[in-house]
């Protein structure tokens, strides 16, 4: 009897693990190099050693190629837990700053692509909503163990950690230091935001 068909694998000619990831490596450099609205993917195709063809039998367009890149080359990380909020935070930040180093996917000109709505609305799910669960994740046990109140502010305290590795990695070009991040980590448990309840500023 016949194997089973994979369903995972396009009929045809099986695919090329090793051409796969060379797209996709080849396709990272000519991301940061010319961005964006000036990758075609003739060029991934000429500097990977293939067709065009082959690039879209695994990749539906640009922006389902890029969305592909940036998956391939950004780590989601494990959810830290270390029993205390301060390190777990540090640690959620250093993640962040890792994929945002070097050809970090999130730097520089890839990190323009990341914005594109085409590609973001492909990566979300797998990618950003992932990372902001292991933050929410992080301060839900702090607030179980009694070192943030009930109604703090999650996307407060989120946002502005990551903010800062965003604004200074993707924008301004500079390397966030641990004890930077400790002393903005320091202030929102200190003093942590508080959700705005409706009722307030009403009579």
């Amino acid at each position: 009897m016949a194997p089973a068909p994979n369903a995972a694998t396009p009929a045809g000619r099986p695919t090329d693990e090793e051409l796969s990831r060379r797209i996709l490596d080849v396709g990272l450099d000519l991301l940061h190099e010319h961005g964006y609205a000036a990758l075609r993917v003739e060029h991934v195709a000429k500097a990977a050693g293939c067709g065009k063809a082959a690039i879209y039998r695994r990749h539906a367009d640009k922006a389902a190629l890029v969305a592909a890149i940036v998956l391939a080359h950004a780590e989601i990380g494990e959810c830290p837990d270390t029993g205390s909020v301060r390190d777990d935070l540090l640690e959620h930040a250093l993640q962040n700053q890792r994929n945002q180093e070097g050809k970090g996917v999130a730097a520089g000109r890839a990190m323009s692509a990341i914005l594109e709505p085409e590609v973001f609305a492909l990566i979300w799910d797998s990618l950003f909503l992932v990372r902001r669960r292991h933050g929410e994740r992080i301060l839900d046990r702090a607030i179980t163990r009694g070192e943030l109140p009930s109604d703090v502010d999650p996307d407060v305290i989120l946002d502005a950690v990551s903010g800062l590795t965003l604004l200074r990695h993707a924008i301004e070009g500079v390397r966030v230091e641990p004890r930077q991040y400790l002393a903005l980590i320091d202030a929102l448990i200190a003093s942590p935001p508080r959700l705005l309840h409706a009722s307030e500023g009403t009579d």
